[in-house]
């Protein structure tokens, strides 16, 4: 009850505080994501791992960013974005920088769940968007997944924790944004934390079992499932992927996907079957 209370005390404020943007000679440009990109380039490495310290010494960028996706966002100001691959850029952006936010915002901490629990962080603590207070979980779930349907996001959103698929060192863009997406998602199929074949069991990342149907469709099978990995994987995984028999989804490490936590070693779950 204390977090809820003291949430929905931060959600009055920072409505007060972000009202829509005011009309400027910039209100009618398109929006810009640089500023999260000068901050991924800077301290995001090539495995995804993030450099939190580095980001609260020099936090301007960030906090920048985050002030600008406050004021404007492709519900309030739909004019600033020109597709609706611009409008899912936006998003997919907004959860990422929202996450590195709120971790910066706290550190030192090992995991996104000492943020005032899992679901205190994904689906309580407000944050506010285009003027709208938003959880992350209304982000993903009733925004990104809804609008749109690609289940290729699953590969591009990232939530703070060492399982989850790796940020990437650029934001994203409208222009390149489904290349982005592939390249995002053939990066997790051919990460052996995410995707590994142990004859004759595939062991896979426990978000597909959580988003299973939107890999599937409807009917929800590992055929289905492993069909959509087939067009990912590396190509000397592809032929293999035809002999499973089992399926088993990695343990989810909530570890935070911070590069000093990795450097003094970060240990790796395992699967369970089911």
């Amino acid at each position: 009850m204390k977090h809820v209370l003291r949430f929905a005390l931060a959600t009055i404020i920072l409505q007060q505080t972000f009202v829509p943007e005011a009309a400027s000679a910039e209100s009618g440009s398109a929006f810009s994501h640089d500023l999260l990109d000068t901050v991924l380039r800077k301290y995001v490495d090539a495995q995804g791992q993030v450099d939190y310290a580095g980001i609260a010494r020099d936090r301007q960028g960030l906090d920048a960013y985050v002030d600008s996706i406050a004021r404007v966002s492709p519900d309030s100001h739909p004019h600033r974005f020109e597709t609706r691959l611009h409008e899912l850029a936006y998003w997919i952006n907004a959860y990422n920088g929202l996450v590195l936010h709120s971790v910066v915002d706290a550190y030192p901490i090992t995991s996104v769940d000492d943020l005032g629990g899992l679901d205190g962080f994904f689906q309580i603590r407000p944050h506010i968007l285009g003027g709208d207070s938003l959880s992350l979980d209304r982000v993903e779930n009733e925004i990104i997944r809804t609008r749109y349907g690609d289940a290729r996001i699953h590969f591009a959103v990232n939530c703070g924790a060492v399982s989850c698929p790796a940020l990437d060192r650029r934001a994203y863009v409208g222009k390149d944004l489904i290349d982005h997406l592939e390249r995002q998602t053939r990066r997790f199929a051919a990460d052996d934390q995410h995707v590994e074949w142990r004859s004759p069991t595939l062991h896979v990342s426990k978000l597909l079992e959580w988003y299973r149907q939107d890999f599937t469709g409807p009917d929800r099978s590992d055929p289905q499932l492993i069909a959509f990995l087939r067009r990912y994987v590396p190509e000397d995984l592809a032929p293999v992927l035809k002999q499973v028999q089992h399926i088993q989804f990695f343990d989810y490490d909530w570890a935070l996907n911070d590069q000093a936590l990795q450097k003094a070693g970060a240990g790796r779950n395992g699967a369970s079957e089911t």
